[in-house]
């Protein structure tokens, strides 16, 4: 799981415990370290390498909401969770899954980003294939034996496409490639849930289920 389990949605809570209670193997994106911040009152800061990435607004006021819904002991899972975690055997090449890069949960790596950037995400990966969320999309970029695969996102695509947008990642003794996959939900349901639950930025969140863009 590639991080962002708890933010902006209606339930919070049942998400992380969904993924707790399957034994799913997680990072942490962005928002959780944000809320983290939150329902630590600051004691665990979020760590954007840019400052202008830090949530303000009505990002800020989600957090808090967000924070005061889970239990103290969600709020620890959510901090330990590990910004890279690595996927691999004795015939399969090393796949590190990340939120938005190895060095960061907050940076951005875009489809179109220049070949240095997207070779330095391989580098710090330090395997064969880097598989990460952070951008809502889905893409495969080839780099001579080595492949970048952006996972897309389950609860909020911004490629247009309501449905959820989910990889499944292949390993062989030659490499890892990904197919991706999209699934039809409740839309409408999950917008009358977060209009009734009406966290911070409520109307704007819908509109983004409803169009599928950021």
């Amino acid at each position: 799981m590639a991080g962002d389990f708890a933010s902006g949605g209606p339930y919070p809570a049942e998400c992380v415990d969904r993924i707790r209670e399957r034994g799913y193997r997680a990072v942490r994106g962005n928002t959780d370290e944000f809320i983290v911040e939150a329902g630590t009152a600051g004691a665990v800061k979020a760590q954007p390498l840019d400052p202008s990435l830090r949530h303000t607004g009505e990002l800020l006021a989600n957090d808090q909401w967000t924070a005061n819904r889970l239990s103290h002991d969600q709020i620890e899972y959510l901090a330990a969770l590990p910004l890279t975690l690595e996927v691999s055997d004795e015939d399969v090449p090393v796949l590190t899954i990340c939120h938005a890069t190895p060095w960061s949960a907050h940076d951005t790596v875009m489809p179109d980003a220049p070949e240095e950037r997207a070779r330095r995400m391989l580098d710090a990966g330090g395997g064969q294939a880097v598989a990460y969320g952070h951008i809502h999309v889905q893409y495969e970029r080839r780099l001579g034996d080595r492949v970048l695969v952006a996972v897309g996102s389950m609860g909020l695509p911004f490629d247009g496409d309501t449905r959820a947008a989910f990889s499944v990642l292949e390993g062989s003794p030659d490499g890892w490639s990904a197919e991706f996959r999209r699934v039809s939900y409740g839309v409408d349901e999950a917008a009358r849930d977060v209009m009734k639950q009406n966290p911070p930025g409520a109307e704007g969140y819908v509109r983004r289920l409803r169009s599928a863009g950021s």
